[in-house]
């Protein structure tokens, strides 16, 4: 212990006694007398060491924002070039509301990519990377990379979008240059408190499973499925689980997506949030945790129903695994694929 002055040891003596018959519950009762929760933590952590107990650190909850589809080629690129001058960001003037929530998640729908060659899929996308900057500056924090499109023009915009992406501070989950990469969850802390993502494609491709020594994604059809879920969840205070799967435009989930659900949380998930049938689906839970089958879409270009042209805003609390608060909000895409909160 360092040296004291004689008035520095008397005081310290007399506060260290005052905090031990006070208790921990001193700092729930007199959060007056600490200007922020980095002095009532270190405060803890003085009076721990003295009495040889480990440190409670007190904790605000983590506020937690999820939309689903993002999806910047094809019609949204020519409205964008059409009426904004080729500009990104007017494609978020309305979405101040994802800078809101500590953490945004949602689903990077294709490469974001100058390179590569279109592997002829029915549907092909890549996005200009111009696209990383008006993300990022919309609030996203937290992307989806596991799903059908992320290998449309192979794995060199594959990796490309990974790198330019990890570049530009937005963190992907369910993908990786090797299997460890992929496997381990985005982490962001936030208030003492760890939240990780860890995402998986149901609907392939195939060709895009990570291996050792192969990027690509993480699939449900993994032999390892359960244990990399089990993992993840150890290594932070709480993990959240996204698949992409269910049915295109349906709007009740399937057997499938419960039973993936429900696996991923007997191993450990604290909420489930899925996409890929581009509209919302109906709303489960399992021992207390909330199951978002498909959120919609969030920006995709497909004005030929109602129900495509938005898609869920939710936002919700989680402390001690535990989520709470949850709110459902409503986007509509308006005639130039701009979203905006309705309710």
């Amino acid at each position: 212990m360092k040296s004291h002055n004689d008035k520095e040891l008397l005081f310290s003596l007399v506060f260290i006694t005052l905090l031990a018959g006070l208790g921990g519950s001193y700092f729930e009762r007199n959060p007056i007398h600490f200007s922020n929760t980095n002095d009532i933590n270190s405060a803890a952590a003085i009076l721990a060491t003295e009495q040889n107990l480990a440190p409670t650190i007190t904790t605000r909850p983590v506020t937690l924002g999820f939309v689903g589809d993002i999806m910047l080629d094809r019609g949204i690129k020519a409205s964008v070039i059409r009426n904004f001058g080729g500009d990104y960001n007017k494609m978020f003037t309305k979405s101040d509301f994802l800078k809101v929530p500590d953490i945004t998640f949602a689903n990077l729908e294709g490469p974001v990519s100058n390179k590569g060659t279109d592997q002829h899929n029915l549907y092909s996308f890549r996005m200009d990377p111009s696209i990383i900057p008006a993300i990022k500056n919309a609030g996203i924090d937290v992307v989806s990379f596991a799903n059908n499109h992320v290998g449309d023009y192979g794995r060199e915009a594959f990796e490309d979008s990974l790198t330019r992406l990890h570049n530009a501070g937005i963190l992907t989950c369910g993908a990786g240059m090797n299997r460890t990469e992929a496997e381990t969850p985005a982490i962001v802390s936030q208030n003492n408190f760890s939240v990780g993502y860890l995402c998986f494609s149901d609907v392939g491709p195939d060709t895009m499973a990570v291996s050792n020594t192969q990027s690509g994604i993480l699939l449900t059809s993994d032999p390892d499925f359960d244990s990399i879920i089990q993992k993840a969840s150890q290594k932070v205070s709480a993990l959240i689980v996204s698949f992409h799967f269910g049915i295109e435009y349906q709007t009740t989930h399937t057997v499938r997506q419960e039973d993936l659900a429900n696996r991923a949380i007997n191993d450990g998930a604290a909420m489930i949030v899925g996409a890929h049938p581009h509209v919302p689906e109906d709303i489960g839970s399992l021992n207390g945790a909330p199951i978002f089958y498909s959120l919609g879409n969030f920006i995709f270009d497909q004005p030929f129903s109602k129900e495509t042209m938005g898609g869920l805003f939710i936002t919700a609390k989680i402390q001690n695994k535990t989520v709470s608060d949850i709110i459902s909000h409503t986007i509509e895409l308006n005639k130039n694929f701009v979203p905006s909160l309705v309710q």
